[in-house]
């Protein structure tokens, strides 16, 4: 879910598409035309825009590479932002278990509401600051706040022309010569134009892996077996289908002296008090 990892600075899987076209041309002198499409060049194209992208991005950016990366919706951030899902961590998480440049974005987004936000004395002289005080993760955040850290860890090198980045386009298909992606078609989703990016290298950074089987790359689904990478809590089968289940979010409102409940929709008893019949056992009800 736009999860991924540029070389070793990151965390998550990745697939990291190498293409090896050369270019030491600019941005601005790489525009052209192909067959009525415009096409740009860089030498890392990341197609997908959310924590992963990002943190692929500022990978690359740091090493001086130059770089696109584009993101389907209109905002970068992923389960930060559009997603409205606060980061589901490790216990220790504020300790250790943590990258340096994702402790500087935690950092961040702490900092954000200490500047900007009317905070209470001992919740602001917290180092552990968790502003909506979510049990589910001990940084519960506003979207536009994630957004707001996200896009000043890249301004620099947005204003600088290092990275470019186009909101609201979609990978429709990717061109590949041999074992080497050449080229990746997005879509614009406000004008529906297309665009055409020539790189080097193409990172796969989208919600659900679109662009490995637009370029046919070999590609593995759900969870490996034990023996496969010797992971002691991993199972004996493996199982494909066996992946992160999908979360619907909503945003809901407290308004004093209204009641808004509706009636309950059909099976709500079954579901609200399920507990799935799981090995190892399920902790509770759903």
């Amino acid at each position: 879910m736009k999860r991924r990892h540029f070389l070793a600075s990151t965390a998550t899987a990745l697939a990291t598409l190498p293409a090896f076209a050369k270019s030491n041309r600019s941005l601005s002198e790489a525009m052209v035309f192909r067959k009525g499409k415009h096409v740009l060049q860089t030498e890392i194209a990341i197609i997908g825009g959310g924590l992963g992208g990002c943190a692929a991005a500022l990978a690359a950016l740091e090493m001086g590479a130059r770089v696109i990366m584009t993101e389907e919706t209109d905002w970068i951030g992923g389960q930060l932002t559009s997603q409205g899902v606060p980061p589901d961590e490790n216990r220790w998480i504020e300790s250790h278990g943590c990258t340096r440049r994702y402790r500087s974005l935690r950092d961040g987004i702490r900092e954000y509401y200490r500047r900007f936000f009317p905070l209470t004395a001992s919740a602001r002289a917290s180092d552990q600051l968790n502003p909506g005080m979510g049990a589910v993760s001990r940084l519960c955040s506003e979207p536009r706040v994630g957004l707001a850290v996200l896009e000043a860890m890249l301004a620099r090198y947005q204003a600088s022309q290092q990275l470019q980045i186009l909101l609201d386009h979609r990978p429709m298909s990717a061109a590949v010569e041999g074992d080497s992606v050449k080229s990746v078609r997005v879509r614009s989703l406000r004008s529906g134009n297309d665009v055409v990016i020539d790189a080097s290298m193409f990172i796969d950074a989208t919600e659900l892996g679109e662009l490995l089987p637009m370029a046919g790359v070999e590609h593995v689904m759900g969870a490996e077996s034990r023996s496969e990478f010797g992971e002691p809590h991993a199972p004996e089968q493996a199982s494909r289908r066996n992946q992160q289940a999908f979360t619907v979010c909503f945003a809901i409102d407290h308004v004093e002296g209204q009641d808004h409940t509706i009636d309950p929709p059909a099976s709500y008893s079954f579901w609200r008090n399920y507990v799935p019949k799981l090995r190892p056992a399920w902790p509770g009800r759903l």
